[in-house]
C-alpha cells in the first residue's frame, strides 16, 4: 500500500466503533511511530465499522486495512477481490434491473465551509443548518462512541479548538450519525461534516431547501450520495465504493476551476448555476436516484472533485 511501513492497530470486534479505548490506541500508536510509519486500523476481513468510525478514519487520514489471503495488508475501503465482494457487486448491479433496491439504501451527506479565523468563531452552525435543510437535527456529540453529550455548538467549538490544528468530533441524531471536523487552512478555518442517514426520502435530499442552504451559507461544497453498500449505520470491508452520487454543490472558489468539459460528460447529469456572481455556486444533479449505474456517476464526480 505504501513505501512507508504501516503501524497496525488491531481490533478483534466484528462491528467496531470509535470507543475511547480505540481512539486512545490510535493516538498512542501515532505518538510512538513519531512519523516513521503510517498508523492504520486493522480489522477482521468480514468486519463492518460504524459510520462515525469510518468518517473519523477518513478525516484523520488513517487507513483501514485487513489481512489478505496472501498475508499482506490491503485497503478495506477499496473493492475487495474475494467472492463476497463479487457477490455484493452483482447484487447492486441487479438493482438496476429491478428498478429500485428492495431495502431503502443509506444516504451520505457531506459539506464544508471556510470561516475567517477569529477568537469568537463558533463552529457547528453550518453543519446543523445544512443537516436541518435535509431534515436531520443533531442531538448528540462527543469525541468517542457512544455519544451522550447534548448537541451544543459552544461545547463543540471548545472541543475542536483543543484538538487543533485538526479537530474531529462525532455527532448523531434520529437515524443518522457521522463526524464534524475543523482544521486550519491558509485562509481561515474549515468546518466540514460527513454523515450517514437512513432517511427514506432520498429525492428530498436534493430539494431546493438543501441547495438554498448551501448558497446562503456560501458552502465550499455540499454533496449527497446513495450508499448501497451500507447496512444500518455501518459499512463492511470493501463496501464503501458502492456509492451513487446524487447531488454536488460547488462554491465559488471551486466552481471557477472546474473545466466546462467535465459538464459535458454523457452521464445524464445536469448543471445549474445558483446565486449571483461573484458568489455563484454550481449545482450538479446526477440521474437514477435509486439504482446502481456501474460507477459512472461516481467516476465522473471523482474527476470533478479532482479538478476542484
Amino acid at each position: 500500500m505504501s513505501s512507508i511501513p504501516l503501524v497496525p492497530v488491531p481490533t478483534p470486534a466484528g462491528r467496531p466503533w470509535l470507543s475511547r479505548t480505540l481512539r486512545g490506541d490510535l493516538q498512542q500508536a501515532a505518538a510512538a511511530s513519531a512519523g516513521n510509519g503510517i498508523v492504520a486500523l486493522q480489522t477482521q476481513a468480514d468486519a463492518a465499522v460504524s459510520y462515525p468510525l469510518l468518517a473519523f478514519l477518513k478525516a484523520a487520514r488513517i487507513p483501514w486495512v485487513v489481512e489478505g489471503s496472501d498475508g499482506e495488508a490491503r485497503d478495506a475501503l477499496m473493492a475487495a477481490e474475494d467472492s463476497a465482494a463479487t457477490e455484493a457487486f452483482a447484487a447492486t448491479e441487479a438493482l438496476t434491473a429491478a428498478g429500485a433496491p428492495e431495502v431503502s439504501p443509506a444516504v451520505v451527506m457531506y459539506g464544508s465551509v471556510l470561516h475567517a479565523a477569529s477568537g469568537d468563531l463558533m463552529l457547528g452552525a453550518f453543519t446543523s443548518a445544512m443537516l436541518a435543510a435535509a431534515g436531520c437535527t443533531p442531538e448528540y456529540m462527543g469525541p468517542v462512541e457512544p455519544l451522550h453529550e447534548p448537541w451544543d455548538p459552544a461545547v463543540l467549538t471548545a472541543g475542536l479548538r483543543e484538538d487543533m490544528p485538526l479537530g474531529i468530533w462525532l455527532l448523531s441524531g434520529q437515524g443518522f450519525a457521522g463526524v464534524v471536523t475543523a482544521y486550519r487552512a491558509e485562509a481561515g478555518v474549515v468546518e466540514a461534516f460527513d454523515v450517514m442517514t437512513m432517511a427514506p426520502g432520498i429525492d428530498a435530499l436534493a430539494d431546493p431547501a438543501a441547495l438554498e442552504a448551501a448558497v446562503r451559507a456560501n458552502a465550499q461544497e455540499f454533496g449527497a450520495e446513495l450508499h448501497v453498500g451500507a447496512s444500518g449505520l455501518s459499512v463492511g470491508v470493501g463496501q464503501d465504493f458502492l456509492r451513487v452520487p446524487q447531488l454536488l454543490v460547488l462554491g465559488p472558489s471551486l466552481r471557477r476551476i472546474v473545466p466546462e468539459s467535465l459538464m459535458e460528460e454523457p452521464t445524464g447529469m445536469t448543471a445549474q448555476d445558483l446565486g449571483y456572481a461573484p458568489f455563484q455556486h454550481l449545482a450538479i444533479r446526477y440521474p437514477a436516484a435509486s439504482t446502481w449505474d456501474g460507477g459512472i456517476a461516481r467516476a465522473t464526480q471523482q474527476r470533478i472533485l479532482g479538478a476542484a
